[in-house]
């Protein structure tokens, strides 16, 4: 089916820093033709730059300057459009659903009043499934989208109350506002302000972003004075990426104010606590604690301000935490909520205090599997804490921490099919011996006709926005600098901030295969620099990377890890080839993490692995099962639902454990042991067959 859509010119509005030069122009009005399925690209009429952050030493690029063309991420791009999408929009429109459409319509005045039929941070998740069709809408310029915003923008803002204030669930029950912080108010009106600025961005039009704008002078006005008894109404932080988000796409300095005074009451006053991370001022901090979700939300929308503002203080504390967490605190997954219910505890603060803590990070090195809680907002609040540490210091360390939670934890959360989710991702699944999971593999596989059986819908508008905008994570620019972040195969089309144009185009079975080729299709008269991403895990292969120009061998190094930088003048048909071998690799862990102590993952590439109960013989238990570390492992093309993946094949042996039915230990004796043959599948592929047992840590012999 085909549509032609003319792009009026847009009203921009936009921050100008002192690096303004980054902005570039857009044609104003633009014919295309769009085929619907397909990634075809869409430039947003009038659209400048992204703001640009002073203290940032790159920005992101354009909304139409990448298009995934095909590969590992175009497959995901184009799923998460034609199928997850649509379904979580239409889920999000039940009544009983956790995040409901329908609390604003009643709020607005659209549908008959009564009880708040979702969670108290509805409002926050239906936000997000309007800045994922933004980011959409940029690149398809797709009708059905535009009506769905449209719809969802008239309700919400006919949902809000005079003064700016929008919180739906305070709202339709009565309470008053700012009288309980899990009412999660500064969430939803931190999403409110995000969803709108980017949905501003890519459509040119206002009422959106006008809304937000009211919601943003009503907290102005609500907190400036930095009232005490508001100290602690961070929870679930949003509010502070949101602010800085409309003050990028406005330029109103109060908005940058709003954001440096919420990060500065954290921790400002008695009675904080570790779950919510103000028990300690934030410029203070010294290493990670709490729910997993409001730690990492905190620690992006500091970075957001840090990039803003310099603040040498706020950007020390940062990184002393990501060195806790990345040391102590991270699953080989890139999770990091190893806690589900447990006690706060401090290396840092004696004495240190006992205050419960959920979905959270625990004591350095505990790293629990069959527990592991992991939620899905987390994980993705990983990469996006590493992608904004990246932009602030160009170290690649952050960005392979991206990539490890985006591989693993991140896609692990939705079915391969795009309308299965999971809110929690652990490591090891053996069966209803795990209590404590609010959500886990039943709820996996229940009827998603009706309202999502999970009973907090964050996730899935968490999931579906962060696919949608990977492809601005692809690239970053520069002074005279191209950074190449993801690869896969796509096309870059962007505008340097000299105003010079640069093309290329990049082709890659990655994570798969380990060869990307990046094809020079336009670039200025004068040198600029190409900076390709040396993953960190080729530190563990065996085979070092390759890099050739134009069929000769670049010599220069290639250290994992890092950015490897050329700089020349760059002519039509210049081809960089890098090499980037995929090994198998048996990765260990620290012994001081208990439950993986004399236990192997299996890593290929940025893949982490995993056994699943479908590929064993009926009569094994995964339990039993032990990995044979002298046999080689072969790699080799999936099929069935693993199609387009590399599956892993080894040996393996079934260690006969024997009858413990009523017993808790009993003396040891050698076990049998038999040869089996052993399939692995990428992690994020498992329990897409079903209910299953699952590990990703296996014993060796």
């Amino acid at each position: 089916m085909y549509y032609n859509i003319i792009i009026s010119p847009a009203r921009r509005s936009i921050s100008l820093p002192a690096r303004s030069r980054m902005m570039n122009a857009r044609a104003c009005c633009l014919v295309v033709v769009f085929v619907m399925g397909t990634l075809g690209r869409l430039a947003v009429a009038e659209s400048p730059a992204p703001h640009v952050p002073p203290h940032a030493i790159m920005t992101t690029v354009d909304a139409d300057d990448v298009e995934w063309t095909e590969g590992f991420w175009a497959d995901y791009y184009r799923r998460n459009l034609q199928v997850t999408v649509p379904h979580v929009w239409k889920v999000c429109q039940l009544p009983d659903n956790a995040a409901t459409f329908h609390d604003l319509r009643m709020a607005a005045g659209l549908a008959p009043k009564g009880p708040p039929g979702g969670v108290r941070w509805s409002d926050g998740d239906c936000h997000k499934v309007v800045e994922t069709m933004a980011y959409y809408y940029a690149t398809t310029g797709d009708a059905q989208l535009e009506r769905w915003m449209d719809e969802a923008v008239d309700v919400i803002a006919k949902a809000q109350q005079p003064d700016g204030y929008l919180s739906t669930w305070v709202q339709l029950s009565g309470e008053p506002r700012w009288s309980e912080i899990h009412n999660h108010e500064l969430y939803n009106m931190g999403h409110f302000m995000t969803a709108a600025a980017v949905h501003y961005r890519m459509t040119g039009k206002r009422t959106y972003l006008d809304a937000a704008r009211r919601c943003a002078d009503y907290l102005y006005e609500t907190f400036s004075p930095r009232p005490k008894e508001l100290a602690h109404f961070g929870f679930n932080p949003s509010n502070i990426m949101g602010a800085v988000d409309l003050y990028r796409v406005t330029g109103e300095p109060k908005y940058l104010k709003l954001a440096e005074i919420f990060v500065s009451m954290r921790g400002s006053a008695p009675g904080g606590e570790n779950q919510n991370q103000d028990l300690v001022p934030l410029r203070q901090e010294q290493e990670a604690v709490g729910h997993c979700v409001t730690a990492t939300y905190l620690y992006c929308g500091a970075a957001d301000v840090v990039a803003e503002t310099g603040d040498t203080k706020l950007f020390d504390a940062l990184r002393r935490i990501w060195v806790d967490v990345v040391t102590s605190k991270m699953y080989i997954t890139g999770g990091t909520a190893a806690v589900h219910h447990g006690i706060a505890y401090r290396r840092t603060l004696r004495p240190w205090p006992k205050d419960p803590v959920h979905e959270a990070f625990g004591m350095e090195y505990q790293l629990p599997n069959r527990t592991a809680y992991n939620e899905t907002c987390a994980n993705i609040g990983v990469a996006m804490w590493g992608r904004r540490m990246f932009t602030l210091t160009g170290d690649a360390e952050y960005f392979d921490t991206a990539e490890r939670a985006l591989y693993n934890s991140v896609l692990s959360a939705v079915s391969l099919e795009g309308t299965h989710f999971f809110y929690t991702n652990p490591l090891r699944r053996c069966g209803d011996e795990v209590r404590l999971l609010s959500n886990d593999t039943y709820e996996r596989w229940a009827d998603t006709t009706d309202a999502s059986p999970l009973n907090c819908f964050c996730c899935p508008p968490n999931l579906t926005r962060t696919i949608a905008k990977l492809y601005q994570w692809a690239y970053d620019i520069g002074d005279d600098t191209v950074w190449v972040n993801l690869y896969g195969g796509n096309v870059l089309d962007t505008t340097l901030p000299d105003g010079d144009a640069v093309r290329l185009t990049q082709k890659s079975n990655y994570p798969w295969d380990g060869h990307v080729s990046l094809t020079i299709d336009k670039a200025p008269s004068h040198p600029i620099a190409l900076r390709l991403r040396i993953p960190g895990w080729l530190a563990d292969v065996s085979t070092a990377p390759a890099l050739r120009l134009n069929g000769e061998p670049v010599d220069t190094a290639l250290k994992p890890g890092s950015y490897v930088e050329l700089k020349r003048i760059w002519s039509p048909g210049d081809r960089l080839e890098l090499d980037l071998p995929m090994e198998p690799v048996l990765v260990a862990a620290n012994p001081l993490v208990d439950e993986a102590r004399g236990q192997v993952a299996v890593m290929r590439g940025p893949v982490v692995y995993c056994l699943e109960s479908p590929d064993l013989p009926e009569d094994v238990f995964i339990d039993d099962v032990w990995l044979d570390a002298a046999s080689p492992i072969t790699a080799r093309p999936g099929d069935g639902p693993f199609a387009k993946m590399i599956v892993l094949h080894t040996k393996g042996w079934e260690i006969e454990s024997g009858d413990w039915t009523g017993t808790l230990y009993r003396r040891w004796n050698p076990a049998n042991a038999r040869p089996i043959d052993l399939t692995l599948i990428p992690y994020f592929a498992w329990a897409n067959r079903g209910k299953s047992r699952m590990t990703v840590w296996l014993p060796v012999r």
